[in-house]
């Protein structure tokens, strides 16, 4: 729970109270959204390390 608060405050600059008064639902939909782009920005990097 600390690093999905964490995860999110980072990236939405949400505060705790914000964070923990989102449905669960939502709080998986968010940290979903924020670890596809990582993985889209890393296969992107590595992309561009094998021109």
């Amino acid at each position: 729970m600390f690093r999905d608060v964490h995860r999110l405050a980072l990236t939405y600059h949400w505060g705790r109270g914000e964070i923990l008064s989102l449905p669960l639902l939502h709080r998986q939909r968010y940290l979903m959204l924020i670890e596809a782009e990582q993985d889209t920005d890393l296969f992107s990097s590595l992309g561009e390390e094998l021109r």
